[in-house]
């Protein structure tokens, strides 16, 4: 009954590891503890050859010692927040797709990302971002949100999961009850929402929908709603918002997980082994534990005595299994796409159209490239622990070699000193081509735009969230990209290159502005 026991339990346990193929930590949690499912990160992901085996490697362990096989899931949203390499298709961002206008482009988003995972062996995709970006400082959602308007949340969040379900992936819409509204990162904080349930009705209607429509997941938000639970207990910990709102009031019926449990929202303050037992009581139905699998062993063992203590009814649990096991059986009879799928032909060219009709025009002042651009910019800094930062990527070196011309790489936060240098030294470039990556809130790079624009011709790129582009002077041709990677410089090089016009549109307000 023991080893039957713990396998029940290990079904709630959603773990990770280091390095590129399972080590000897990680299997023995599976053989002792019977960790049931598990989490990949870019970590562990060097090319499709090396994933689909590992994945082999994961399923046939886990169903060895399990019995069933195992949730191999990953946060594979687009733009900053994709971990699949570099031989995969990595579609663009929420945002960036909101600006292409068409709800199809997030369908295709999804079906793209979908066949590739399943032909990975990958079966659940956390995503996508139903929040709801209302706050322009907030510092961990931004370009993953589709945009500040709850109704365009929605229309292009629920093309996403259809076009993810469609092609056999659990999609999981997160982050319930809403991360749009925050301006601190639960990564590393633990963030308040003060808004009334009505007040916040803006921010529960994109999960709502999804619901209706058949969400095969939803990730819950480690942050305080004291409108919606009195108690000083996030919503991953809240029996009233799990249970109560979203499994009784909403309906829910399908899977909920926790954001990692070892995001300092919940480990500093209420512990990461605690908040897992508290997250299970509260009617969560898989507990993420991403980073340290010990920390998901001591979980175990801490479930295991609260239920027998009663402090978890065991028949919760045991019907909760029965929803994994459910769903679990519903995936392995999904079709199998082969590995050719993966970065085919058909899927590169509509990622470049996708990332093409994404850009947008957000200020139309002249510009002309010229003979001598000079391409300026930051590198790709952590904007928040959920970015796939891509480190040998850098915008100026890279675009100068598309396209000619020379490169600055800037400081991330430029002062006085190295904006008076830099803008000294543009001055034989026939125009200045200037990135910006979360300009405002590191407003020395929106200093530095300024200040060359004075001297040249400036094109400004916001390559992450567009806000920054409300703080430039009138007279600066500007540009949203939603993303630092390497699509975007394509796309962007290609229309430098053909001299085409933007027509992607803005999802979100910067001062009342709509592109």
């Amino acid at each position: 009954m023991g080893s039957e026991r713990r396998i029940m339990i290990g079904q709630h346990f959603v773990c990770g590891f280091d390095g590129l193929e399972m080590d000897e930590t990680f299997l023995e949690a599976v053989r002792r503890y019977k960790i049931g499912n598990v989490i990949l990160f870019a970590r562990n992901i060097a090319s499709k050859a090396q994933l689909f085996q590992l994945c082999q490697d994961i399923q046939k362990l886990v169903k060895q010692e399990c019995g069933r096989p195992a949730l191999i899931t990953i946060d594979q949203e687009g733009g900053m927040v994709t971990r699949l390499s570099g031989d995969c298709t990595n579609v663009p961002s929420a945002m960036a797709i909101a600006a292409t206008k068409a709800t199809q482009s997030a369908f295709e988003a999804g079906r793209i990302t979908a066949r590739e995972l399943r032909a990975l062996g990958v079966n659940v995709d956390f995503a996508p971002c139903l929040d709801v970006n209302s706050n322009p400082d907030n510092p961990v959602i931004g370009v993953r949100s589709y945009g500040d308007d709850s109704e365009v949340v929605s229309s292009f969040g629920l093309s996403m999961i259809e076009g993810l379900q469609s092609a056999g992936v659990m999609a999981v819409a997160k982050h319930f009850p809403g991360h749009g509204d925050t301006h601190l990162d639960s990564h590393v904080a633990l963030p308040v929402v003060e808004g009334t349930k009505e007040e916040l009705e803006m921010h529960l209607a994109p999960f709502k929908h999804a619901v209706h429509d058949g969400v095969m997941g939803i990730m819950t938000s480690h942050i305080l709603f004291p409108h919606l639970e009195q108690a000083d207990l996030p919503a991953t910990m809240s029996r009233s918002i799990i249970t109560g709102l979203l499994r009784s009031e909403l309906g829910f019926k399908g899977l909920i997980f926790s954001d990692c449990m070892e995001m300092d929202a919940i480990a500093k303050h209420y512990g990461t082994v605690k908040g897992a037992v508290a997250a299970l009581k509260a009617g969560v139905d898989l507990v993420c534990i991403s980073h340290r699998v010990a920390l998901g062993c001591e979980a175990v063992e801490a479930v295991e005595a609260a239920l027998d203590a009663g402090l978890l009814s065991e028949e919760e649990l045991m019907r909760s299994t029965q929803t994994i096991l459910l769903a679990k059986d519903m995936l392995e009879q999904q079709e199998r796409q082969p590995l050719s799928v993966v970065n085919c032909p058909e899927h590169q060219a509509m990622n470049r159209k996708l990332h093409q009709q994404s850009l947008t025009l957000v200020q139309d002042a002249p510009f002309e490239l010229g003979e001598n651009p000079c391409f300026v910019g930051p590198r790709c800094f952590r904007a928040t622990n959920v970015s796939s930062d891509e480190d040998a990527l850098v915008f100026a070196p890279q675009m100068a070699l598309l396209l000619g011309g020379s490169s600055i790489v800037t400081g991330n936060n430029p002062e006085s000193g190295e904006i008076e240098a830099i803008t000294a030294q543009v001055d034989k470039a026939s125009s200045v081509v200037c990135a910006t990556y979360n300009g405002h809130l590191h407003t020395g790079q929106i200093q530095l735009v300024n200040a060359l624009a004075a001297k040249k011709p400036v094109l400004c790129i916001a390559l992450r969230n567009p806000y920054d582009l409300a703080l430039l002077d009138g007279h600066i041709r500007s540009i949203a990209a939603y993303a630092y990677t390497k699509p975007v410089f394509l796309a962007l090089a290609e229309m430098l290159r053909e001299k085409w016009v933007p027509q992607g549109r803005l999802s979100v307000s910067l001062g009342g502005k709509h592109a």
